[in-house]
C-alpha cells in the first residue's frame, strides 16, 4: 500500500492510498474530523470515519488532474500513469485549498520572496516549437501543475507584469493559458477573452481576466480560489468542480456521457449553498446555461462549473472558460446538456424550455423569460465590448466572427419562439 498525505495548510485532513492492485482509497484524518475548521473534499466524500471506495476517491483526485493531450505528454515525459503517480510529482498547488504531497511530516511554511521568475521568451520558445507549455513549465519546477482541464496552461505569481514560480511553498496567483494551436482551432485566447468580457458586460460574475500582448498573445486569469489578507499573505481557498461535487470522474463531465443533467447540477446548488446566496446562485446558473447555448460553446460541461467554500459557507464560484466552440468545425456540435429533449441548438426551441422548466420544476415560462433577457442583454452589449477588445489588440479579429454568429443564433431563437 502506498500513501500519500493530503493537507489544508499545517493541518492533516487525510490519506489518499494505492494498493497494489491499482487501487485508490482516501480516509480523513481523525483530528480533521474533529477540527473547527473542517471541510469535506467535496459533497461526495462528507466527514466522515469510514474508508472511502475507488471511484468517489477518484472522482474527487482523478478531477484534478490535466486531461487529454497535456496529460498524455507529461505522463509519458516522466512514465507516470494514473492519477496517484500524477498527484505524487504534481500535486503541491491544485486547485482549491489542499497540498498533496508523499511527506508524511510536512510542514507549510510558505515563502512568497523565495520564487523563480519565468522568462516571457520560455514561453513563446514553448509555442513556436510546439511543446507543451505545462511540461516545460514542469521541468523547471515540479509539484506546482496539478492544472485540470484539457486546454495547455501552468499556475504562476503575477508581481509588477512579470512571471514567477514558487520554489518554497507559496500558493500560484494567476493561470496562464496559451493559444491553442492544434486541430484547426485559432485565436482561442481572443475568442475567450471576448466570451468572458461579453459574459461580465450582461451581469454575469466571471474570473478576472485579460490578455498579455507579445510575440504570442497569453490568457491571464487571476485565481479565485485564492484569498490575499490584510497583511499581502495569499491563501488557498477550496472549491470543487460539479463533477467532484456529484462523485464523477472527469469522463462522465458531459451529461450525454453519463454526466450531471442541467436539473442534477440545479438541485445541487439548490440543496447546498448557502441560504443568503441560494437564490442568486441558482439564477446565475441558469443565466449561464442561456448565456453558453447563445454564444455557441459546446464545451460548457459541468468541470466548467464550481463551488466555493467561503467562511465555512458553500456558494458557486465565478465562471470561467467560456469560450464560443462552434465556430471550429472540427469540434463537437452538440450542446453539453440537454435542454428538454435536444442537444442540438437547431432543434432547440419553445417546446424543449418548457419541458426543462418542467423537469427542475420551476414556473412555466421561467427560464423562457430568462433566455429572452440573456439574448437580449448581449445584443445589446455585444457590439460595446467588440469596439473595446478590438481598440486594444487589433489582433482579434475572431471577436467579429463570434460577434456574427451570436447574431445568428439569437435569430434562430427568436424564430423558435425565444
Amino acid at each position: 500500500m502506498s500513501s500519500l498525505y493530503v493537507y489544508y495548510e499545517n493541518q492533516r485532513v487525510g490519506i489518499f492510498s494505492q494498493d497494489d492492485n491499482l487501487v485508490s482509497s482516501f480516509t480523513y484524518d481523525k483530528h480533521w474530523l474533529c477540527a473547527e475548521n473542517s471541510f469535506p473534499l467535496s459533497l461526495a466524500m462528507p466527514l466522515v470515519k469510514e474508508t472511502f471506495n475507488n471511484r468517489l476517491t477518484l472522482s474527487f483526485f482523478e478531477n484534478l488532474l490535466p486531461e487529454g493531450d497535456v496529460r498524455d505528454v507529461l505522463e509519458r515525459d516522466h512514465k507516470i500513469h494514473g492519477s496517484y503517480e500524477f498527484l505524487e510529482l504534481f500535486g503541491q498547488d491544485c486547485a482549491g485549498a489542499v497540498i498533496i504531497t508523499d511527506d508524511a511530516h510536512f510542514s507549510y511554511e510558505p515563502d512568497n520572496s523565495q520564487v523563480e521568475e519565468l522568462s516571457i521568451n520560455t514561453i513563446y520558445e514553448a509555442i513556436n516549437k510546439r511543446r507543451s507549455i505545462s511540461e516545460v513549465v514542469a521541468q523547471r519546477q515540479s509539484g506546482y501543475l496539478s492544472l485540470a482541464g484539457a486546454q495547455d496552461k501552468f499556475a504562476a505569481i503575477i508581481k509588477g507584469g512579470a512571471l514567477f514560480l514558487p520554489t518554497r511553498g507559496a500558493p500560484t496567483t494567476h493561470i496562464i493559458k496559451t493559444p491553442i494551436l492544434r486541430h484547426g482551432i485559432k485565436e482561442s485566447v481572443y475568442n475567450e477573452y471576448f466570451c468572458m468580457e461579453l459574459a461580465r458586460s450582461i451581469g454575469l460574475t466571471t474570473a478576472d481576466c485579460y490578455i498579455l500582448e507579445g510575440e504570442h498573445p497569453l490568457f491571464i486569469t487571476q485565481r479565485y480560489d485564492r484569498r490575499i489578507d490584510e497583511n499581502g499573505v495569499v491563501h488557498r481557498l477550496h472549491q470543487q468542480d460539479l463533477c467532484q461535487a456529484h462523485g464523477l470522474v472527469s469522463d462522465e463531465k458531459y451529461e450525454i456521457k453519463g454526466g450531471p443533467s442541467i436539473k442534477a447540477n440545479y438541485e445541487l446548488l439548490l440543496n447546498n449553498v448557502s441560504a443568503m446566496k441560494r437564490i442568486n446562485a441558482l439564477e446565475d446558473y441558469l443565466s449561464w446555461v442561456c448565456f453558453n447555448l447563445l454564444i455557441g460553446n459546446n464545451d460548457s460541461h459541468s468541470k466548467n462549473l464550481s463551488i466555493l467554500l467561503k467562511n465555512n459557507k458553500i456558494e458557486l464560484a465565478p465562471f470561467y472558460d467560456l469560450i464560443c466552440t462552434a465556430l471550429y468545425k472540427c469540434l463537437h456540435k452538440e450542446f453539453s446538456f440537454k435542454i428538454g429533449d435536444r442537444d442540438n441548438f437547431s432543434q432547440i426551441g419553445l417546446n424543449q424550455f418548457t419541458m426543462l422548466e418542467a423537469e427542475i420544476g420551476l414556473k412555466k415560462g421561467a427560464i423562457t423569460r430568462r433566455m429572452k433577457n440573456i439574448r437580449e442583454r448581449v445584443l445589446a452589449h455585444k457590439e460595446t465590448v467588440l469596439d473595446v477588445i478590438m481598440n486594444k489588440h487589433q489582433k482579434a479579429k475572431i471577436c467579429k466572427r463570434i460577434s456574427t454568429l451570436i447574431e445568428r443564433r439569437a435569430k434562430g431563437l427568436s424564430q423558435q419562439g425565444l
